[in-house]
């Protein structure tokens, strides 16, 4: 199945003490990267995670981030600090033997204190972390692909669309290939008649008609990209990844369209080059999106 390498996926795991929300934005690039922001302490859970997501994704650009939420009672998480306290109340009451001040104690006193309060955060075990954020990863992947294989169906269609229209150039050219040739002989027949006659015209004619249509032949040009519309064809019901599959094939058409452009002696044979180059070029910005 095609897909496309643009997506995005969420996925949600939750306990009685916190969520945890992962979110996947993925967009195209050449080879499989994965930029992943977690905690500095989740490092071994994060090379697990890019592990687990090179499973999923062979092509794109990821970024990948994690957010942890606490739900629950937070206040129970809070702790007075004791002892920044009482060396705050010592040190306050030695300036009150020097200094004429009234001693007054405010809430707002003692918590404009940093740390004066401390919020104890609720350490998760390494096996739940790691149980928590693959499922989240899985779910979020899941939905991820979802959207590419989504977008990848469009992409199928958009460049089979192109094809048909490639194929439409590539019958035309093929008609009037033979023009050129027979054009050739015309004029060939006139400039011989000039300086000879009989059947010497006729044999050199004859001679030169064969040099040419051998110099400008596009047979063999034409029967590959017959080829390659099927293999185009057959690669797109393809379930692996088929991007770079895809534009190894659309480079070998464009080489056989610049083939028979040069060799092309007609103007209304290069107009058709000039579309098929044309469609050409779209088809490739459409695979340079396909995993």
């Amino acid at each position: 199945m095609v897909r496309s390498m643009t997506g995005f996926g969420r996925g949600v795991t939750t306990t009685e003490n916190y969520q945890l929300t992962v979110e996947i934005r993925s967009v195209n690039h050449r080879f499989l990267e994965i930029y992943t922001k977690f905690p500095k302490e989740w490092s071994e859970v994060e090379m697990g995670t890019k592990k687990l997501l090179s499973q999923y994704v062979h092509r794109g650009k990821l970024d990948v981030t994690v957010n942890l939420k606490s739900i629950g009672n937070d206040a129970e998480t809070f702790q007075i600090n004791w002892p920044l306290i009482e060396s705050y109340k010592k040190a306050k009451n030695q300036l009150i033997e020097v200094l004429p001040i009234e001693e007054k104690w405010t809430m707002d006193e003692i918590f404009s204190l940093e740390n004066a309060l401390i919020y104890e955060k609720q350490e998760i075990l390494p096996e739940e972390l790691q149980r928590s954020i693959e499922n989240a990863v899985i779910e979020a992947a899941t939905h991820l692909i979802e959207m590419r294989e989504k977008e990848g169906q469009q992409l199928k269609q958009t460049l089979l669309q192109y094809k048909d229209e490639m194929m439409l150039q590539v019958e035309f050219i093929r008609s009037h290939s033979q023009t050129a040739v027979e054009k050739y002989r015309e004029k060939l027949i006139d400039r011989i008649k000039q300086i000879a006659s009989g059947e010497l015209v006729e044999e050199r004619i004859l001679a030169e008609v064969a040099i040419f249509a051998e110099r400008v032949d596009i047979s063999e040009e034409l029967d590959r990209l017959s080829s390659h519309f099927r293999q185009l064809e057959g690669t797109l019901e393809e379930s692996n990844s088929i991007g770079r599959k895809l534009d190894f094939l659309l480079q070998e058409m464009h080489r056989e369209i610049n083939t028979i452009g040069s060799k092309n002696q007609s103007s209304e044979v290069s107009v058709a080059v000039v579309q098929a180059k044309t469609i050409l070029e779209k088809m490739r910005e459409q695979v340079q999106n396909i995993e």
